[in-house]
C-alpha cells in the first residue's frame, strides 16, 4: 500500500515537473518575444482552473499559478479570454490604430510582429530542446557502447518468459545456436529476433560445463521508431553494461550544441516519417500519446532512477534528475511541432491567419470566417485529445 502510494506521488511530482517545464518554455517564448516587440502582456499563466497564486510585477503582468497542471497561457492586455480569440473588451475598440499600438495592444501590432511572437513559443520549445541535449552531453558524455559487440552473457531472466520457460539462467553465457557459434550478444540478438515463434537449439556455458537447451522466441509485433509495426522474436532476457564496458564521448561545449541540435532534428524527422506512414497506412495511429500516455511515461522514467539496485541514493537522484530533464527535452520537441501544426486555435493555425493577411495586403480574414474556422479548429483538437486519450487508456489497461 506504501509502495503504491510513493510510487504514485513520484509519478504525479515527475509529470507536473516535466509538463510544467516544457509549458514554461513554451510560453515565455511567447512572453520574451512580446516584451521585445513593446506588447503589453496582461497574464503568464502556468496551469489552468483556478489560481493556487498569483503576483503581479512592475509592469502589469500577473503571474499565475493553476490548479490543474496542464497547459498555460499568456494573454495580451486587449484579450477578452486565456484563447487570445475572441473579440477585444469593449472598452478598447474605439481607440484609434495608433493609440493601441502605443498602448502595447497585440491586435494593434503589424502582421510581422505577430507572427514573430506567435512563432516565438514553439521555435523555443526547439530551442530549449538543444540546449537541453547539449547540457546532458556536457555533464555525462554520450554512451557510446556498441552493445552488440558485448559477448552473450545473460544478466537476467523476465519471469514467465520463453527464456525463463527454455530453463535460461542469469550467468548463463550462449555461446551456439543451431550448432553455429555465437561471438557477441548482437548476433544472438539477430537471430532471435528474425525468429519468431521457431524452436532454437542453445548452447549454453553454465559455469564450467556446456548445457543444450530449447528456447522459442515469442513472436510480438512491435513497432520501429518511424512506427511501422515489424514482426519480432523476443526470449525476454537482459544484458546489463558494466561500468568497465562503457565507452563514453565527451563533448565540448560548441560539439555539444552542435550534437544536441542533430538529437532535436532526429526527433522532428522521424516525427515526419512516423505521420507520413500513418498518410499511407503503413504505420498505424494507436501511438499516439495524451496526457495519460505522459503522466504513464514520467512514472516509468522516475521508477527506473529511483530503482536501480546497488547504486547510491545521491547517483539515483541525479540520474532521476537528468533523466526527466532529458524526458523534458523530448517532450519540448514534440509541444513545438504540434503547436505549429496548421489547426485555427494553435500557433499554427494563428500563423496561417497571419500569412492569408499579409497575402491580402494587410487585411485580415472576415471575422466570421475566423470564427467558424476556430470553431471547427477546436472541434478537430478535442477529436485529437480525445483520440490520443482512447490510445493511453488502451496501452494502460490493456
Amino acid at each position: 500500500m506504501l509502495d503504491a502510494l510513493g510510487s504514485m506521488l513520484l509519478t504525479a511530482a515527475s509529470f507536473i515537473f516535466v509538463l510544467g517545464l516544457v509549458v514554461f518554455v513554451h510560453e515565455f517564448g511567447h512572453f520574451g518575444a512580446a516584451r521585445l516587440c513593446r506588447i503589453a502582456v496582461k497574464s503568464f499563466a502556468i496551469g489552468m482552473g483556478p489560481a493556487i497564486a498569483a503576483r503581479r510585477d512592475r509592469h502589469g503582468t500577473t503571474w499565475k499559478l493553476g490548479a490543474i497542471p496542464i497547459g498555460g497561457f499568456v494573454s495580451w492586455v486587449d484579450d477578452s479570454d486565456p484563447s487570445s480569440t475572441g473579440p477585444a473588451p469593449e472598452e478598447f475598440r474605439n481607440l484609434s490604430q495608433e493609440e493601441a499600438r502605443r498602448r502595447g495592444h497585440f491586435r494593434a501590432q503589424p502582421v510581422a510582429a505577430r507572427a514573430f511572437v506567435t512563432a516565438a513559443g514553439p521555435v523555443m520549445n526547439f530551442i530549449f530542446a538543444i540546449l537541453a541535449f547539449a547540457a546532458i552531453l556536457l555533464v555525462v558524455g554520450r554512451d557510446m557502447t556498441d552493445r552488440a559487440a558485448l559477448s552473450p552473457r545473460i544478466d537476467g531472466v523476465r519471469a514467465n518468459s520463453a527464456a525463463a520457460q527454455a530453463g535460461l539462467r542469469a550467468g548463463d553465457v550462449i555461446v551456439a545456436i543451431g550448432g553455429a557459434p555465437i561471438r557477441s550478444f548482437g548476433e544472438m540478438q539477430a537471430v532471435v529476433t528474425s525468429n519468431p515463434g521457431r524452436p532454437l537449439d542453445l548452447t549454453v556455458r553454465r559455469g564450467e560445463a556446456n548445457v543444450s537447451l530449447r528456447a522459442t522466441p515469442e513472436a510480438q509485433n512491435l513497432p520501429d521508431a518511424t512506427g511501422v509495426t515489424r514482426r519480432f522474436g523476443l526470449l525476454g532476457i537482459e544484458r546489463r553494461t558494466l561500468p568497465s564496458e562503457r565507452v563514453i564521448q565527451r563533448y565540448g561545449p560548441g560539439q555539444a550544441v552542435v550534437e544536441g541540435a542533430r538529437q532535436t532534428w532526429s526527433i522532428v524527422a522521424m516525427t515526419g516519417l512516423y505521420v507520413g506512414n500513418i498518410v499511407m497506412g503503413r504505420a498505424s495511429a494507436e501511438h499516439i500519446a495524451g496526457p495519460a500516455g505522459i503522466f504513464t511515461e514520467s512514472g516509468r522514467i522516475a521508477g527506473n532512477a529511483i530503482d536501480q539496485q546497488g547504486v547510491g541514493l545521491a547517483e539515483r537522484l541525479a540520474d532521476l534528475a537528468l533523466s526527466l530533464f532529458q524526458w523534458a527535452a523530448i517532450l519540448s520537441v514534440a509541444v513545438g511541432i504540434v503547436n505549429l501544426l496548421p489547426i485555427p486555435i494553435l500557433d499554427g493555425g494563428h500563423l496561417l491567419f497571419y500569412a492569408i493577411e499579409a497575402v491580402r495586403g494587410g487585411r485580415p480574414l472576415p471575422i466570421q470566417a475566423q470564427e467558424w474556422a476556430l470553431r471547427a479548429g477546436l472541434a478537430v483538437l478535442g477529436s485529437l485529445f480525445l483520440f490520443a486519450t482512447w490510445n493511453d487508456i488502451q496501452r494502460i489497461f490493456g
